[in-house]
């Protein structure tokens, strides 16, 4: 009974490990892909394509992590984990980076879903991606 509480609080189990860094990133991706509610190819695109160049890995590599990354993401019952490991390992500029690269996910599409705007903002706000940087990252990667 204990374990069925820690999983449905933490979203894991007792003493798991806290997910890696790509696990993080690729998790917070995948989010701002569903986010709109419509599995978009051209947001599948932009997901690969940044992890991708962000890891440098291989095409069987990327199949693994997005493969575990959609696991994660229908087990998980929060962000937490995923946020907190992101807060630890990365810098500011990484941070912008992140938020910059979950706008290309949702321009993707050719389209900002408010959700999509939402869910940006709040990953933002969680690693302490001040405002302004959020708006650049935004403007920097929408539509000209």
């Amino acid at each position: 009974m204990w374990e069925k509480l820690v999983r449905a609080f933490c979203g894991a189990k007792p003493g798991a490990a806290a997910p890696r860094r790509e696990l993080a990133i690729a998790v917070l991706l995948l989010e701002a892909l569903h986010a709109d509610a419509v599995d978009s190819p051209e947001e599948r695109v932009a997901v690969r394509s940044i992890l991708r160049d962000l890891g440098e890995l291989d095409a069987r590599a990327l199949d693994a992590l997005l493969q575990e990354a959609e696991e994660e993401v229908r087990r998980a019952v929060s962000l937490h984990s995923f946020i907190a490991r992101l807060n630890q390992e990365l810098g500011p500029a990484d941070k912008g980076e992140l938020i910059g690269g979950l706008w290309r996910v949702a321009h993707a599409d050719g389209h900002v879903h408010p959700q999509e705007e939402l869910l940006i903002r709040r990953i933002a706000d969680l690693l302490y991606v001040p405002h302004h940087e959020f708006i650049r990252q935004k403007l920097a990667t929408g539509p000209a």
